[in-house]
């Protein structure tokens, strides 16, 4: 299943999209305004000194003097416990030359990064396939950049990624990627428009070409918090400026879909597609507004004989309540993206799809939406209705505006727990198609969400770039336990349910199960080091192999 780090780049997108780039300060004076005028202590002694009193014997001057003290405490107490980071949401496309004469694949790519320092940015990446005839091609991995403004609204960018992938039949060798980029952006203020010079190269495979990208970059801002301040209240959090702040809501949903597709759907080889498709993924939604709101999804086939499909699809929706109490309501969407992979035909990749989804609220922070849509790849042959159920996990994220739901100074501020890691696995003898063995590696990423000291819901997804299994990726949720803590080690042990395919491997249907433990060690508050060996097993294929691994804890907190 071609969809290399499906699960962890929506969830990156969780931490980094909240939020507006606008920067609003305000003189807090404006606020406190103070008149006084000279009075004599007595009248009938005009020798005695003058004294100072508010004006008019306002005594609230007073409590307002001890409210602007409070708000410094907690703007310095805020510093302290959160931090407003400049991040960025970058869309791509290029054109390649692929090996065969006359050949071109468009790469379109998704990316989000942080703003590590004033000239330096990185982040993760995402690339599928769009335009020619390589759907289902995707890979992902991480971008590191410098950039310099060189006049008023001009800036020199350039960076390079590494990542894994490949898929569509394309000789991607491996699945290494690098892609190495320079240019010029332009700042329109809201967002920057960029034109780069790029080459895409494939060290283990036959792709290798230069080519020019046009990169759309929307810069925002998002809070990351201390994982020990917990609770504060609006005010400690943001000071004198919590009334330029709202709250927005977004949610992260686990999702399964059966597809039916159209007559005339096809399969690469010219065949009948008419099996029913079962698909699952996950989908992060931000709302800009109380109705409006953006989507970034994705998802992979686990039935239906098309082991390697994929999706990534990013849209915007309308969220139209039924109720008083807001516990229904409608959801209206459009999504664009990419698609492909399993042998079904797609053509270059790219897909539409609108669908309707109907929310029941059953707590503040758990949905379950329903939804039906068609989905349709205008170059290829495969169009499908299709049926959906979601659970999401709802949250509300601070945004640097007023178009979200106001404030109170005294609402409560809880701290939601995360962690992300980036890995690095080694399969040993892991089966291929035909019968034969080889080791393979691969690279990805994993978030987790804390519910509790000791226990977390993770999903995962990796993709091989070394063992000449290119194209292979995978995709798990599960669940995970940690032991406790004994001179900065603690035991860890998780089980995931996922699917997997592609790059020759033999996995069958794609269903998958990966048991692993292992052994963390704490380098700060923030970060750790993970080792660990494990399985992945193929239920129908006969993908049996040993697992190690090595990986990277950075432990943030997001609000709610």
């Amino acid at each position: 299943m071609k969809f290399a780090f499906y699960f962890f780049i929506i969830a990156q997108i969780l931490n980094f999209l909240g939020v507006s780039a606008e920067k609003v300060t305000k003189d807090t004076s404006e606020f406190y305004p103070i008149k006084w005028e000279k009075v004599r202590e007595n009248d009938q002694k005009p020798l005695k000194k003058i004294i100072w009193k508010s004006y008019k014997d306002d005594k609230s001057y007073f409590e307002r003097t001890n409210l602007k003290k409070n708000a410094k405490k907690n703007l310095e107490k805020t510093q302290e416990a959160s931090t407003w980071r400049n991040r960025t949401l970058r869309f791509s496309f290029e054109e390649i030359d692929m090996p065969d004469a006359g050949e071109k694949m468009g790469l379109y790519s998704i990316g989000a990064y942080d703003q590590l320092n004033p000239s330096f940015y990185g982040g993760i990446t995402l690339y599928g396939a769009a335009t020619g005839r390589r759907g289902g091609f995707f890979t992902g991995g991480y971008t590191l950049g410098v950039e310099r403004q060189l006049f008023d609204n001009l800036i020199f960018d350039a960076g390079a990624y590494v990542g894994a992938g490949g898929g569509g039949a394309a000789a991607q060798g491996g699945g290494l990627m690098i892609r190495p980029h320079i240019g010029l952006k332009y700042d329109f203020t809201w967002s920057e428009l960029g034109l780069n010079y790029t080459y895409i190269d494939f060290p283990y495979g036959d792709i290798s070409s230069d080519a020019i990208a046009l990169s759309l970059d929307i810069p925002f801002s998002s809070l990351t918090f201390n994982l020990e301040d917990d609770g504060l209240t609006v005010a400690d959090y943001f000071g004198v400026d919590w009334s330029n702040v709202s709250r927005h809501r977004s949610h992260l949903a686990a999702r399964v879909r059966a597809y039916s597709p159209a007559s005339g759907s096809k399969t690469t080889s010219g065949g009948v597609l008419n099996n029913s498709l079962g698909l699952v993924g996950v989908e992060y939604a931000y709302f800009l507004d109380d109705n409006w709101f953006t989507t970034f999804e994705t998802a992979g086939a686990l039935s239906g004989g098309v082991g390697g499909y994929a999706e990534l699809l990013a849209g915007i929706g309308y969220r139209l309540p039924l109720t008083k109490n807001d516990r229904l309501a409608l959801l209206p969407a459009l999504t664009i993206g990419g698609a492909g992979g399993g042998g079904v035909d797609t053509a270059g990749g790219f897909v539409t799809r609108a669908n309707i989804g109907l929310e029941y609220r059953l707590s503040s922070d758990l949905s379950l939406i329903m939804d039906g849509g068609y989905l349709t790849a205008p170059d290829g042959n495969f169009d499908t209705s299709y049926l959906g159920l979601n659970l999401a996990y709802v949250m509300e994220i601070f945004a640097q505006d007023q178009k979200g739901a106001p404030l109170r100074k005294t609402d409560p501020v809880k701290t939601i727990k995360w962690r992300f890691r980036p890995a690095h696995q080694w399969y040993f003898d892991a089966q291929r198609k035909g019968g034969s063995s080889r080791d393979m590696q691969l690279l990805g990423g994993k978030i987790d969400w804390m519910g509790g000291d000791w226990w977390y819901l993770t999903g995962q997804g990796l993709s091989a770039y070394g063992g000449g299994a290119g194209g292979y990726s995978e995709g798990h949720w599960g669940v995970g336990i940690l032991g406790p803590t004994w001179k900065n080690l603690r035991l860890y042990g998780e089980m995931l349910i996922g699917a997997g395919g592609g790059g020759g491997v033999d996995s069958g249907s794609a269903l998958l199960f990966k048991p692993s433990i292992g052994l963390e060690y704490n380098l700060n508050k923030d970060l750790s080091l993970q080792t660990g060996i494990g399985k992945v097993i193929s239920k129908e294929g006969n993908l049996d192999a040993n697992t190690f691994e090595a990986s990277l804890v950075w432990r943030f907190g997001t609000p709610k």
